[in-house]
């Protein structure tokens, strides 16, 4: 891939335990750079990730605080996007006039964005990006699917040779740190936009000027897809874009494929079914073989995927809904006198009422994991009865929905809720979950 980072100092500033950070290390160690992590985080808690880096004899590390020296030290600095401008570190770093880059943008340097498809949201951009790239698949062209789940963005570098689809799902974060660089998408879609990481953005006016920022440098010659009918989508919100704007309903895909039966249900799945099939007409992509590639797709990991059906009590494993409005999405979907919930964890400045009251209407039971949005759940749940308890262990907590689950029933273990205080993220977490279901049901 040429020598552009051979025997650079990069300085990784988050190692973190997703897949970014290390991600990051293999890429510019393979690269020849010199590369230095470092964490607040202390070793201990990094091993999963640090186990992943041994092999790299020119990468070093300084964990457990971020020294200004390492700064100093870099020539570029790789930012984990989690990591606010408003950082001290970060603030020193742009002062000393360092190159300051994420993954994404590095990313950047290498792609064709003129087949670049980006796909945000607060839910569903999972799912959007990858039935826009099984379709794409399906009709023959070559694509790859860049930063999915368990994959740095940087791996799929190498296919970006010959000249593929680029399909990617981006997070607020992750365009808010391109604030100086050159982003403009072919193809943007913006699923939705509802209250979410209000913990992290300063305001929700913030929040929607993030998710903005997929399409401030599209040209006349791009699409931008937006829902129908959402509340965010103002003229005050389309001012300053210039690229040609592309609506989808969920309306429309529920007349246009009434005699198919999708895998994938509820409103919020139709909404996404609805924005892959205008992105793939787009493409010229025959509606035919979209829909095939549709009914082939069910669903991601850990994104209401059935964990497994034991002895008619089917379970369904939604870790990576974080926020409160991805589990009413799934309580609307599955909601009944048969379902039980599993949910709560950490609150990032959410406003649990509506989610509360999709419990009280669509549950039969709910257990919860500890944490503080747990608290606000049982204060606004209005049939207290409902309530089971509050577990710090999922498989005690397991243990006793086992006992009161009967065949016919489905246990849906949908947070809600950031998972920090008990997993490394709502990976970790979906995991772990489908380890304690093994354990506790195949326990008979």
């Amino acid at each position: 891939m040429g020598d552009k980072f051979k025997g650079k100092k990069v300085l990784i500033f988050g190692l973190g335990l997703n897949q970014g950070g290390v991600g990051s290390a293999i890429f510019f160690a393979k690269e020849g750079a010199e590369v230095k992590v470092t964490d607040l985080k202390s070793e201990e808690i990094l091993k999963p990730s640090l186990e992943q880096l041994k092999e790299f004899k020119n990468i070093t590390y300084s964990l457990g605080e971020h020294k200004y020296e390492d700064l100093n030290w870099a020539d570029i600095i790789i930012r984990n996007p989690g990591v606010k401008d408003s950082n001290p570190y970060l603030k020193y770093a742009f002062k000393k006039g360092k190159r300051v880059e994420t993954d994404f943008s590095v990313f950047l340097e290498y792609a064709d964005q003129k087949k670049l498809i980006a796909v945000t949201g607060t839910k569903g951009k999972s799912t959007t990006s990858s039935l826009i790239y099984e379709a794409i698949k399906a009709s023959g062209q070559k694509v790859v699917f860049a930063g999915n789940i368990g994959k740095s963005i940087l791996d799929t570098i190498p296919a970006l040779s010959e000249k593929p689809w680029i399909v990617v799902e981006i997070s607020s974060f992750q365009l808010q740190s391109l604030n100086t660089t050159p982003f403009s998408p072919n193809i943007a879609v913006i699923t939705n936009i509802y209250p979410d990481h209000l913990n992290w953005h300063s305001s929700m006016e913030e929040y929607v000027q993030a998710k903005k920022r997929i399409a401030l440098d599209q040209t006349t010659n791009d699409f931008l897809f937006i829902p129908c009918g959402e509340d965010f989508v103002s003229e005050q919100f389309l001012q300053g874009i210039k690229s040609q704007i592309k609506e989808f309903c969920f309306e429309d895909i529920k007349e246009k494929f009434s005699e198919i039966e999708l895998p994938l249900k509820g409103v919020a799945n139709l909404q996404n079914y609805a924005a892959a099939i205008a992105v793939t007409e787009t493409l010229g992509i025959e509606d035919k073989i979209a829909v095939k590639a549709f009914e082939g797709f069910k669903g991601g990991e850990f994104r209401m995927q059935t964990t497994g059906e034991f002895n008619g009590i089917k379970i369904i494993n939604d870790s990576t809904a974080t926020n409160p409005v991805a589990t009413v999405a799934a309580l609307q979907a599955l909601g009944g006198p048969n379902l039980i919930l599993i949910s709560g964890g950490m609150n990032k400045g959410m406003d649990y009422t509506e989610m509360a009251m999709s419990a009280d209407k669509s549950t039969r039971r709910v257990f919860l994991l500890t944490g503080d949005s747990s608290e606000e759940i049982k204060k606004l749940i209005r049939n207290k009865s409902i309530i089971a308890g509050t577990y710090d262990d999922l498989e005690s907590l397991l243990g006793d929905v086992k006992k009161e689950a009967k065949s016919g029933d489905t246990i849906l273990f949908s947070p809600g809720a950031t998972s920090f205080n008990l997993f490394q993220n709502e990976f970790d977490r979906g995991r772990k979950f489908n380890g304690a279901v093994e354990k506790v049901f195949n326990n008979e």
